[in-house]
């Protein structure tokens, strides 16, 4: 990474470290989707990750639209991505 701001390096490393321990599947072997628990609950965690201080200059700069965006992004970057979340792209673009 070429940025020095370790605000950003922190926001990355968070970011990384849940779409990393997200599942593709539910615990019925199902691919997970919208609406989902398991994808309700990445999606959550992705809208709570803030940048700044605990005063007034806090912000969460990842909203609901970005973290279905990212949430899917990873399902379909992986390489035993799942055919169910290829066509839910495609449904999406």
């Amino acid at each position: 990474m070429k940025s020095k701001s370790r605000t950003f390096f922190n926001l990355v490393t968070e970011v990384d470290e849940i779409l990393g321990k997200m599942h593709a599947k539910n615990s019925n072997g199902e691919p997970i989707h919208p609406g989902t628990d398991h994808w309700n609950e990445t999606r959550d965690r992705l809208m709570s990750v803030k940048v700044g201080g605990v005063t007034r200059f806090t912000t969460y700069p990842i909203n609901w639209s970005m973290s279905e965006h990212l949430i899917l992004a990873e399902l379909c970057s992986r390489k035993d991505v799942h055919e169910a979340h290829i066509q839910l792209r495609k449904e999406l673009e």
